[in-house]
């Protein structure tokens, strides 16, 4: 699939399904690699303030994010956490 493939197919399944965290997380790690980061950032936002979502790459895909974004207190939040969440990481 295409990227631009990925974001409508996720798209439409959180449509479908609002609280579907794999569908954001896809539509987020696509979006990132089309340089879409705002857009990315909000479903991370969807997915750690909304749905919960215990993921440790998703924290630190946002970590990333605010890292680029020059939030280092913010990062280094969602880094914590995210090794919290998986040591290994």
């Amino acid at each position: 699939m295409t990227p631009i493939e990925i974001i409508i197919q996720t798209t439409q399944d959180i449509a479908s399904n609002p609280s579907d965290a794999e569908a954001y997380k896809r539509r987020a790690i696509t979006l990132c690699q089309m340089r879409q980061y705002d857009e990315a950032m909000k479903d991370l936002d969807t997915l750690i303030d909304t749905l919960h979502s215990d993921d440790a790459e998703v924290y630190q895909l946002r970590g990333t994010l605010r890292m680029d974004r020059d939030d280092k207190i913010g990062a280094l939040n969602d880094m914590r956490k995210a090794l919290d969440l998986n040591p290994k990481l």
